[in-house]
């Protein structure tokens, strides 16, 4: 009876959700070198006391202590503390048991992106709902024997079929966004394949075998993922398949419980005996193509075959003598860049932290940022990079800044015109190692849970990023092959003496870019350790829509930036809208690694 009470309560909460939502619309290293599947998924209860307590009064499931997985301890496991430091390396990421892997591969002797991409698939298991096989994302990683940063550029691309006519067909039909047509062609597993091939030291089979025994062994369910699972019950209600992969027997996963997926677990087997082919062709791309066929899907198998990795330079600038350097154009390193050369017009320290002087600021030149990213990015290959370069430079910024009045509030601003220069829901990891080469990775499958389609036999659903295309804004408008535009961000800053000092990013949306560049503010501009710096209530400002404030801002300055003429919209407090930011920063006097995680989700750092 108690059990079945445990699972009826969400439901009905997730139903009470559904039916009060539906009528508004709401989906709420040395140095670096050159079987047959039962069914989708199961559950095991968590181990019974003599006195039968249910799941969640009897504590997270585990596993055997000796059956090889890589388990955390109960202190990891405790997300009352998210910070760690440590002398050897360090992890950052949304989730304490990926941070668990990627702690461990650097004390194998992996370098920070062997970490990097223990740590991305166990992710795809452990955090399902965010990133995955079946999506995308960006890798920027610093090599601190040659001293450079490299970008890699994995993001998905539009399949041949999906053009701008019939973007402007579908955008709007009502459910688009869960459809076959809405998956872009997920490039995560050719990403993590050239990442280890030009960074790595381990085998792929190595970096595997931890999201493979999770998948198989299980993993036990945070509190954040069964308050997920709630949510998106009647995404996850949607197609049967889903349904039988990621609910327990049509009910959310509650707290404490093991989630396994053996068929999740077989496609990595191919992945890590086969590489990224056993992904892009053959069996696995068929099943690909046939479920999103199902529901009107457009991807085919030459989609598959033709995706692309690209390796790019990122974008940079100085700001008060540190060096900013992030994600450039399609991703959106280019905004920050912007933001953070309008900001040096302005003395922050001096106006203070969070003062309704400062947040004015920010929310103005926001604006300005965002509108630009929106005209000038899509994907580099396609798209003159004139413009998407020139809103990064100095002068730019110069003119640029000088229509933020202090006294007034800027309406809806227009796109600046630039000089010829020659010459984008989520999960993010930042890990340091021994060695002082650095990782910022974002990866993501767009909504939570993508377009809910779970393919066939395979265990993974598919992303939704085709809609991030635009109809409107020609630098991202899909053609055959085309990369999707991203607000992704991961960032690296260097001090002034040109030593690494900090890795980070986060997920959110359109929000990350502002997110981002508070952070960097807070570091710089305050000198805020990295905690302390995620930790502070954080606002959001898009070019075309109200000032978003967190619920822990003071509310004397939020009154203070109504009466300024902002169109305020008070957010609850820590609240996982405004992202997952995950760092690490190095301590520049000891050398001392300190890893922060974001209390707004899953978050954990953990070093040694």
């Amino acid at each position: 009876m108690n059990l079945m009470k445990t699972r009826l309560i969400p439901v009905l909460l997730a139903l009470a959700l559904i039916f009060s939502l539906a009528g508004c619309g709401v989906s709420s290293a040395p140095a670096m070198p050159a079987e047959s599947a039962p069914s989708p998924s199961s559950v095991q209860e968590a181990p019974a006391s003599s006195e039968a307590a249910s799941p969640v009064d009897s504590g997270p499931a585990e596993a055997p202590a000796d059956d090889g997985v890589i388990r955390a301890t109960e202190e990891e496991l405790d997300l009352s503390v998210r910070h760690a430091e440590g002398m050897n390396g360090m992890v950052a990421s949304a989730s304490p048991i990926a941070s668990k892997v990627g702690v461990t591969i650097l004390e194998r002797g992996g370098n920070a992106v062997d970490a990097a991409v223990a740590v991305a698939y166990a992710l795809g298991m452990v955090e399902s709902n965010a990133s995955g096989v079946g999506g995308d994302g960006y890798m920027l990683v610093y090599d601190a024997n040659s001293g450079k940063s490299t970008f890699l550029d994995y993001k998905g691309e539009a399949p041949a079929a999906f053009t701008l006519e019939f973007l402007n067909e579908h955008r709007g039909v009502k459910g688009y966004k869960q459809t076959g047509y809405s998956a872009v062609v997920p490039g995560f597993v050719a990403g993590m394949e050239k990442a280890n091939e030009l960074f790595g030291t381990m085998s792929m089979a190595e970096l595997l075998q931890p999201a493979i025994d999770y998948a198989e062994k299980g993993v036990p369910v945070t509190p954040f993922m069964a308050h997920v699972y709630v949510d998106y019950y009647k995404t996850l209600m949607k197609y049967p398949e889903t349904e039988a992969t990621f609910l327990n027997d049509g009910f959310p996963y509650n707290e404490g419980e093991l989630f396994t997926n053996q068929n999740y677990a077989n496609v990595l087997k191919r992945i890590a005996a086969e590489g990224k082919d056993a992904f892009y062709t053959g069996e696995i791309a068929q099943s690909i193509v046939d479920s999103l066929a199902e529901h009107d899907g457009v991807m085919t198998l030459q989609d598959l075959a033709n995706f692309r990795v690209e390796v790019r330079e990122p974008v940079s600038t100085t700001y008060r003598g540190y060096r900013v350097v992030s994600a450039p154009p399609g991703a959106g390193g280019a905004a920050v860049i912007e933001a953070l050369n309008m900001a040096e017009h302005f003395d922050v320290h001096s106006m203070g932290h969070n003062t309704p002087e400062t947040l004015h600021m920010w929310a103005e030149i926001l604006k300005l940022s965002a509108v630009d990213r929106y005209h000038y990015i899509g994907d580099p290959d396609y798209t003159d990079p004139s413009g998407m370069y020139g809103i990064t430079t100095k002068s730019y910024a110069a003119d640029r800044v000088k229509l933020v009045n202090m006294e007034r509030v800027l309406g809806k601003p227009k796109y600046g015109k630039v000089e010829e220069v020659e010459g984008a829901h989520t999960t993010h990891v930042s890990i340091i190692d021994q060695w002082g080469n650095m990782v910022a990775m974002t990866n993501t499958v767009s909504d939570f849970f993508g377009c809910g389609i779970t393919v066939k036999d395979c265990g993974f659903f598919m992303n939704n990023g085709s809609f991030n295309f635009s109809g409107v804004y020609k630098a991202n408008q899909p053609r055959p092959g085309q990369k999707v535009r991203s607000s992704i961000s991961p960032t690296l800053i260097f001090s002034p003496n040109g030593s690494p000092l900090a890795t980070f990013g986060t997920p959110g949306g359109s929000r990350i870019p502002g997110t981002v560049t508070q952070i960097v503010s807070n570091i710089v501009d305050f000198g805020m350790d990295m905690q302390d710096a995620i930790d502070a209530p954080r606002i959001y400002q898009n070019y075309n829509d109200g000032l978003y404030i967190e619920g822990h801002m003071d509310p004397e300055t939020i009154y203070t930036m109504k009466l300024k003429g902002h169109q305020v919209i008070e957010r609850g407090k820590l609240d996982y809208f405004f992202g997952g930011v995950q760092g690490v920063k190095i301590d520049p006097e000891t050398g001392e690694l300190h890893g922060a995680a974001d209390p707004r989700r899953d978050g954990k750092a953990l070093g040694y």
